[in-house]
């Protein structure tokens, strides 16, 4: 069950990331440092497979995930509250 519960706030929180970097985007007020970690993250996404090579189970790499998810949320919100000042 928390297996379950860890997939599903950690999709939501990625669908959170995902609309708060596309309204950046679309307000013209998203910075090139945020694009490129944008990129960056999806080519480091093979993290999983390393987890899982040395041994782990997949609640480890969805933990690894929420908190990188986690990070962005709480980057991206402050960055949004900064921009409206």
């Amino acid at each position: 069950m928390l297996v379950w519960y860890s997939m599903l706030t950690l999709m939501a929180d990625a669908l959170e990331v995902i609309d708060m970097r596309l309204r950046q985007i679309a307000a013209g007020a998203g910075s090139t440092d945020e694009m490129f970690l944008m990129v960056t993250e999806k080519l480091v996404a093979a993290e999983a497979r390393t987890i899982l090579i040395r041994g782990r189970d997949c609640g480890d790499v969805l933990d690894h995930y929420r908190k990188i998810v986690a990070g962005n949320v709480e980057r991206l919100s402050a960055a949004k509250v900064v921009g409206r000042a």
